[in-house]
């Protein structure tokens, strides 16, 4: 089982010093991956409501609180790291120009010598799909041709052609080439049965969020079920999930009502173990928000809980 970090990218501790910290902190711990969060607008008055409200991260998309741009992150990530992944967990793609972000994404994966992954997500926000000018009842679709777009250029070795609802080209080549030969692999976020269908059909890999293992067991079936409706061998999908920790020698009240992972060292170690029984290949952690205390925890981790497992 393989572990992941949270980078600090929202808010107060999204600041250089910090995310340099945590991320070669989780370089040289030997974390498997970081990952990077996204929005790009947030409204004076929201009233849509978050796909995850059981992370009760609300605050966060209020307007006034700062969020670093992923494309960004990830390149300054690249640069002072050697080994571990990037990825996006999850970035919405129909924000975005899939011709652009594919043409983004291969200049990274280049770039980082082949450590980047993209977490692909559909967006919930009313507020922002206006503000992108982008409809939000074609976010599916969207999503579906952006993941084909970006890797059919990725994938051509000469001038390629797409003909698709949103985007159109004859014989183009990508300027842009990734150090992977087929580009970063495809993750996909979600837990609904749509979006267990889009990773099924789509998907290099699952982003489950906040889900607790028996949740993880029956979706895993359905999974199962769909990859191998889709043709494609269940085996080849990585299984991850993302869930906050808060470390027994941490107190955070703003966290207080967050449903975490908590406890000693043995408790901490049973839950993660059901999520590895549960089929978990990969755990992304949400760690404490305050920058100082994120890298003790990560070090409390390694030292105190992965090496029971």
């Amino acid at each position: 089982m393989k572990f992941g970090i949270a980078l600090p990218t929202v808010g107060p501790p999204g600041r250089r010093r910090y995310l340099l910290d945590v991320a070669t902190a989780a370089d040289r711990m030997g974390f498997d991956s970081v990952w990077v969060s996204s929005h790009v607008a947030l409204p004076r008055t929201r009233q849509s409501t978050c796909l995850y409200p059981r992370a009760k991260t609300a605050n966060a998309y209020n307007w006034g609180v700062a969020w670093l741009e992923p494309i960004a992150v990830m390149g300054v990530v690249a640069g002072v790291t050697e080994r571990v992944r990037i990825g996006t967990h999850v970035m919405a793609l129909p924000y975005r120009n899939p011709v652009i972000l594919a043409s983004e994404l291969a200049s990274l994966d280049q770039l980082s010598l082949g450590r980047t992954v993209l977490g692909a997500g559909i967006g919930w926000m009313d507020e922002e799909f206006r503000t992108v000018g982008v409809p939000r009842t074609q976010r599916g679709a969207r999503t579906d041709e952006a993941i084909e777009v970006m890797r059919t250029l990725w994938a051509a070795r000469h001038p390629t052609s797409f003909h698709g609802r949103f985007t159109d080209f004859d014989d183009m080549w990508l300027a842009s080439r990734p150090h992977s030969r087929t580009g970063p692999p495809v993750y996909v976020g979600g837990n609904t049965d749509a979006a267990l269908r889009r990773v099924a059909r789509l998907g290099d890999g699952w982003l489950a969020h906040e889900l607790y293992p028996d949740e993880i067991t029956a979706a895993r079936a359905t999974l199962d079920r769909l990859t191998t409706e889709a043709g494609r061998d269940p085996a080849a999908v990585e299984i991850t999930v993302r869930r906050a920790l808060v470390p027994p020698f941490e107190v955070m009240d703003f966290m207080s009502d967050r449903v975490s992972i908590t406890g000693t060292p043995e408790q901490v170690v049973e839950e993660i173990d059901a999520y590895r029984r549960a089929g978990v290949q990969l755990m992304v952690l949400d760690l404490s928000m305050r920058p100082a205390e994120i890298v003790e925890t990560m070090e409390w981790l390694v030292k105190d809980v992965l090496v029971r497992l």
